[in-house]
This record gives C-alpha cells, structure tokens and sequence, in this order.
C-alpha cells in the first residue's frame, strides 16, 4: 500500500534531524496523524520530543456529548480535558442553538485563536512535546522548505481554526477485529454458514437465504451478485458531535536549528 503524503514527511523530517544535529531522532509515533512524533535521544537519554506535522493539519480533537440543552466534554477525547476546554464547550453553550441538531456537516466556530492556540500548547505540553517540525512540501525535504520552532511559538508561524462536526460515517465493511463479535451474534440466528475474506472485505456465505439482514445490533449484511453470500458490515451509529482544532501553516517558514542546539547542548 502506497504511504500517504503526511507518512513520507514523518520519514524525510526524521532523517532530516538525523542528519543536522548531534543526536538520535526516531520517529515513535502512532499509526495515524494524530499521534505523529518524534522521540530525540542523546546516547540512552530522552531529552525532548517533537511533533511532526505536514502543511494543513489536525492539532487535535474534543469529542462532545449533548444533553438538556448543553455541550460537555466526553471521555471518548483522547486528550484529557484542560481549561481551554472548557473555554471551547462554554462558547458553544453561549450559541448552542446555532449547533444542536445541525445537518451541516462542518460549521465553523468563531471563537478567539489565543483560546485555540492556548489549548493546543496545553495538549502538547500534556504529551512532553516541546517542538515542532513542519512544512508544505512532503518529499526532497531542504532546510528552506522546513519550519523547526519551538512550541511555544506556534502563533507566529500558523493561522488556527476551529470547526464543529456532527458527521455519520456510513455502515462500513466489518474490520477484522469484530469477526469473532459477528459470529457469536449470528450463531444465535444460525450455524450453517461460511466466512472468508476477499480483497480486504468478509464474505458471509449461508445453506439458504436469510430473512433478516441485520444481525444483533451492531451487524448487518448486504447483497451481492451471488445467491446466499453477503457481505459483512458494521453499522453506523450516531456519532457524538466534536470538534477539531486545525493548524495550517503559513508561507514564512523558519529553521531555527540554531536554538535547538543551544537549548539541548547539541
């Protein structure tokens, strides 16, 4: 499978580092976009970790709960919740009309950037994340197309947006981690039947027609070309409404190596 643009940056920025200075750079981050950093180390010392982050981007996300007519913060957020949050959830409280129950996919929120960058820092901090490495370009990485800064001074170099969201997926094709979930909900209805995976995809292959195609309450099935075999998918639910927080990176890139240096004795 091809890398996306944002996984060929984290790679090329790694070695830039590796490259530059006096120390180990490994990228230890997640497997997503969310989670992409890069641990420093001095011989077998963590010394500092830098957040990687190509052009236009998520800085993070508050996943919200709605009830008697207010926003609250919900434990499904990866990131705990600070007092900027609570800034972001009071404003959307003050206009909760303009959000409750909207069908628009994404609205944005007009709510004070020091609040948004203020949460931001907050988050990193929370993380050890002291720096960050970013840049519109994604491949042939040259010193001039890299920002390197300090976290704390995110505001010069970034414009911040806020947007609310309250979007349905769609049903999607079952991952495979929820197979064994599926079959103990449809060995209830019934036991004559065969799974196999095709191009990323679970085939559902029965003696006989089923009646119901849903299957508990969190399964269903769909037709396909051939009689008696379905495909295996997951229902969509009612997503909670939340809200990202997006960094998009200015044109007046700095490299200030020089600094990290000194502040790291590199």
């Amino acid at each position: 499978m091809a890398l996306q643009k944002w996984e060929i940056f984290q790679d090329e920025a790694t070695d830039f580092l590796n490259n530059y200075f006096n120390a180990n750079f490994s990228m230890d981050g997640g497997l997503d976009a969310t989670t992409s950093y890069i641990t420093v180390r001095k011989s077998i010392n963590t010394i500092t970790t830098i957040e990687a982050k190509f052009g236009s981007t998520q800085a993070g996300q508050v996943v919200l709960t709605s009830e008697g007519n207010k926003f609250s913060f919900c434990d499904k957020s990866k990131n705990e919740s600070n007092k900027y949050t609570q800034e972001i959830i009071k404003y959307l409280n003050s206009n909760y009309s303009s959000f409750a129950g909207t069908n628009t996919a994404n609205i944005h929120v007009d709510i004070s950037g020091t609040i948004l960058f203020n949460w931001v820092k907050a988050i990193y901090e929370d993380k050890n994340v002291e720096w960050i490495i970013s840049s519109q370009k994604f491949n042939n990485l040259a010193l001039k197309d890299l920002l390197f800064i300090p976290i704390n001074e995110i505001e010069k170099y970034f414009d911040i947006s806020l947007v609310f969201r309250r979007k349905k997926t769609g049903n999607a094709h079952i991952p495979g981690k929820d197979i064994i979930d599926f079959k103990e909900q449809l060995d209830e209805v019934r036991k004559d039947y065969k799974i196999k995976k095709t191009n990323n995809k679970y085939l559902l292959t029965t003696s006989s027609r089923l009646s119901d195609f849903n299957i508990g309450s969190k399964y269903l099935v769909s037709m396909t070309n051939v009689d008696c075999q379905y495909y295996i998918k997951k229902k969509d639910v009612n997503t909670n409404p939340n809200v990202l927080i997006q960094l998009n990176l200015k044109e007046n890139v700095e490299f200030k190596g020089e600094l990290f240096k000194k502040t790291f004795d590199l």
